[in-house]
Parts: structure tokens; sequence; C-alpha cells
């Protein structure tokens, strides 16, 4: 592919890695264990679709579908209908050739079978014109796109602001950063915040969504903490601005830099110093 390497993953699945970026697009232990653990786990995913006789999933960042396809394998009794919004048409006609371990997915996205009244919509677009467009309401948001650090567009207070307007009000968010500018972001847009904490502590997801309660229909996410919350309002916590969706990376980023630069909010290693003392 022209802008992408294909490797293999820990756990046997395809990964890609962007040369331009020099940045993964899978995690190097294993793609579809990514999938599974970072977006349909925590969105509760097979619960929301007992209940339902059909739920709307809005995929961003597509890539070769990893999420999508999982979505379309983990349901209940019930329909799916899926907006993926990826900019790289090339990744969705790879993705639906990619090695996956439920042929009958592929099939699906070829067009060769029907999953019941199940349908995906493709939109190749920068995914900030595409949210523009949009005006349906969903169930269950999965944003994938490339760390916050690299590519901004898809983590700002703005972007995050279109998708609130898109949640049902008991839809659910979910991503697998933990970044403090992304967290501060979603909860200054009103969301309520949840994460899912490896066998060490640490944070590996975060979780947002207009309903406390639904977050916790997931058994492995807990509340932000007010370590958590502390973090998010130091300097570390600046989030990225992009008010027209239209920004450059580039720009966006530069912006931020001199926010952080100019801000007198305490810095995070401050802030951990001082709460140490606290716990102390």
């Amino acid at each position: 592919m022209k802008n992408a390497e294909i490797f293999r993953t820990k756990d046997g699945s395809i990964g890609l890695y962007n040369r331009e970026l020099d940045e993964i697009y899978h995690s190097k232990e294993g793609a579809q264990k990514e999938s599974i653990e970072k977006f349909i786990i925590p969105s509760a995913f097979e619960k929301r679709t007992q209940k339902a006789s059909s739920i709307r999933v809005l995929d961003i960042c597509y890539g070769i579908g990893y999420n999508s396809k999982n979505a379309l394998v983990f349901y209940k009794n019930c329909d799916i209908t899926i907006d993926a919004l990826e900019w790289d048409e090339e990744l969705v006609r790879y993705s639906k050739e990619a090695e996956f371990f439920d042929p009958k997915i592929n099939e699906f996205l070829c067009a060769k079978r029907t999953l019941g009244k199940s349908k995906i919509n493709f939109y190749i677009d920068d995914a900030r014109k595409s949210i523009k467009g949009l005006n349906e309401r969903y169930d269950v948001i999965f944003l994938d796109a490339f760390a916050p650090n690299k590519l901004p567009t898809l983590w700002s207070y703005d972007f995050f602001k279109e998708l609130k307007r898109l949640m049902k009000p008991k839809g659910v968010l979910v991503t697998y950063s933990s970044a403090l500018p992304v967290r501060n972001a979603l909860y200054s847009n009103g969301f309520f915040l949840a994460k899912a904490l490896d066998e060490k502590g640490h944070s590996y997801l975060s979780a947002a969504a207009l309903n406390k309660d639904v977050l916790f229909w997931a058994e492995n996410l807990v509340a932000l903490d007010d370590k958590d919350f502390g973090l998010m309002k130091t300097r570390a916590g600046i989030v990225y601005r992009d008010e027209n969706l239209c920004s450059t990376p580039e720009d966006m980023l530069k912006r931020r830099e001199n926010e952080v630069k100019e801000s007198n909010l305490m810095g995070a290693s401050a802030y951990l110093k001082h709460y140490g003392s606290a716990d102390a």
C-alpha cells in the first residue's frame, strides 16, 4: 500500500505502520486483541445489542476495519448500522480482503452476503468534514485516530463538541487514549468520564457519555479519581483548539505549545509531587 506497511502482530492478526507519521495503526501486541479490549468490551457492546432491535455506530478512523468488524461479530439479536469514517480509500479497499478470523464479515463488506438488516456506510474524507455533514445520533462512537501529539485534528475541544451533538442520550464514546488534553476536552464539553486499568493500575483507555450510569454497563470501567481530575487542570491538560475544524496539525500543535508556555497553571510534575505529599 502507498501509505502503509503490513506487519503481523503478536496475536497473529494484521497490523499496519504509517510511514509518513512513523506511527502504527494497531498495537504490536495484537490488533484483534486491542480492538476487543479497548473498544468492544468498554462500550458494553454485547449488552447494548441485547437490549435493542437496532443500534447505530460511528467508527472514526476505520483503518482496515477491526472495530467495525468486531462490532458485527460481537452483537446479539440486533441490526447494526455503521458509519465508518476514513480518509484513505486504499485502506477501506484492503479491509475487505485483509485476513480476519470470521470470513463472513469480509463477505458482508464486499456485499456478497447479508447480516440481517445490518449495513455499513463509508465516508472517505477528512473526518472533520464528514462529521459536519452527519445528523444521525449514535449509540456507540469508536475514536481510533493517531496519537494526539502526532495528529491532533481529531482530538480537539471543537471536534468533541461535534461528537456530543451526534451522541444519543445513552450513547458512549470509547478511545484508547488516556491523554490529558483529550480527557479535558471531553470533560469540558460536558461528558462524564471513565477509564480502564491494567494489572499495574495504569489507565489504557477513556470512555465518555452524557449519562454517567451507562459508562458502568461495561464491568471493566471505573470512574476517574481526584488525581485524574487534578492532572486535567494542569498545563498538561490544556486542550487542542480547532474552532472551524480546518486547522492544520502543525498549527494546532504550535497553538497549544504557545498556550502551555504562557499558562500560569501548575505543571503536571509539580502537581504529582504535591499530590504525593498530600497523600503522605
